[in-house]
This record gives C-alpha cells, structure tokens and sequence, in this order.
C-alpha cells in the first residue's frame, strides 16, 4: 500500500518537472526569437546610418555646395567670411537670467503689492 502512493508521488514530481522542463524551453525559444529580432532591428538601423553617411557626404561635396551657392546668390546674398567674425567662447557675452519673482503668486500681484510711490506738486518743485 505504500509503495503504490509513494509511486503516485513520483509519477506527479516526474509531470511536475516534465512541465517546468517545457515551460524553460519554450522561454528559453522565445527569448532566443527575441535576440534574432533585435540583432535583425539592429542590422537594420546600421545599414540605415550607413545610407545616411552616404548621402550626407554626397550632399556635401564641396563641387554641388560650389554651385547651389552660385545659383541662388541673388537669393541668398551670402558674403565671404572675414577673420573679425571669428571669435573665441570666452569673448562671447554672457546670456542674461531672466528670474521669477519669489514667494508671489502671479505677476499681477507682484506688481500690485508693490508699494506705490505718490509724489505731490511740492516734492516735485
């Protein structure tokens, strides 16, 4: 009599771990479809970058720039470069902060909390 149940709970430990077993390989099957994709994805994005660089550089040859700057001068009114217009970061001036007022609600009120300064006929003469 024991040994029949102690059969019945090998048979279920062995259903049991044929059934984990599946459920590893199959995720291990999508996690392997998983990395083709994205190494596909990849090779993609690099044959695209590699059709980028190939029709910046074509873009910018110095021939075709030459002439579209030839061709639309009238329109573009370009003038060359001169030396004085090159200049180094530190010479640049430096952007002003434009801060909000702290502790005021809105700019309305800002200004109307403000106290008000009244002058009179005698503080002027």
């Amino acid at each position: 009599m024991l040994g029949r149940y102690l059969n019945l709970v090998f048979v279920i430990a062995v259903v049991i771990g044929a059934a984990t077993v599946f459920d590893m390989k199959m995720a291990a099957e999508r996690s392997a479809e998983r990395v083709a994709e994205l190494k596909r994805k990849i090779e993609d994005e690099r044959e695209a970058i590699r059709l980028l660089r190939a029709e910046w550089s074509l873009l910018n040859q110095p021939q075709r720039l030459q002439g579209l700057v030839e061709r639309y001068s009238d329109f573009l009114q370009l003038q060359p470069l001169e030396p004085k217009q090159i200049v180094s970061l530190d010479t640049l001036p430096v952007k002003p902060v434009m801060l909000e007022p702290v502790g005021i609600d809105s700019l309305i009120d800002g200004f109307a909390a403000a106290p008000v300064a009244t002058t009179t006929a005698a503080t002027i003469q």
